[in-house]
């Protein structure tokens, strides 16, 4: 926690497609003054990035403030479950004292985060998004798309979708030439 009482360590959960990404990099910006750059924003793929090596390198460059707009850093570290065990010591003392212009941001589908990490984060658990408001996702996209496609194909989509948003715009993407929902529904069943 920072001395202003705002969290400086954050945990984004829930199945994939949810979310946790998009939410960490919109946080990301608001505690970057809205003026996020390279310079502040430094994302890591766990399941490419997952050593000790790549951990000890963002540690230390976080040490240093931001020019420019914000001198805050923000680490989103995605799919933070793939990270080894080594990686996963080196930042133990990070968050649990990070410098006043750092923040840190891990997102999981689950898995193996250890409790030494998982006291020091504020938790968020995303929940797969209900039918209905995956349809209204996907009735806005073709709208402002101006794509054509029927109600009875959207509805088949978003009960497709397995309540994920993002699952639910590559099926319409894949659905979109679609003429029946039996096509559209052989099309999700190939994919």
């Amino acid at each position: 926690v920072a001395a202003d009482g705002r969290a400086k360590v954050f945990l984004f959960t829930g199945p994939s497609g949810t979310g946790k990404t998009t939410l960490a990099r919109i946080l990301a910006t608001r505690f970057c003054g809205g003026k996020a750059t390279a310079a502040n924003i430094h994302e890591i793929n766990g399941a490419m990035e997952s050593g000790k090596e790549d951990m000890e390198k963002q540690v230390g460059s976080a040490l240093f403030r931001s020019i420019g707009g914000s001198p805050n850093k923000v680490i989103i570290v995605d799919e933070c479950h793939r990270l080894s065990t080594a990686a996963l010591n080196v930042l133990l003392k990070p968050t649990e004292e990070p410098p006043d212009h750092v923040y840190w941001m891990f997102c999981t589908t689950g898995g193996k985060i250890p409790p030494t990490i998982l006291t020091r984060c504020l938790k968020y658990e995303l929940k797969p998004v209900v039918e209905d408001d995956i349809f209204k996702l996907l009735q806005r996209v073709i709208e402002a798309e101006e794509l054509e496609v029927g109600d009875d194909i959207l509805e088949a989509i978003a009960e497709g979708s397995g309540g994920s948003p993002r699952q639910a715009l590559v099926y319409l993407e894949q659905c979109q030439y679609s003429e029946s929902v039996d096509e559209a529904r052989a099309v999700m069943r190939s994919a």
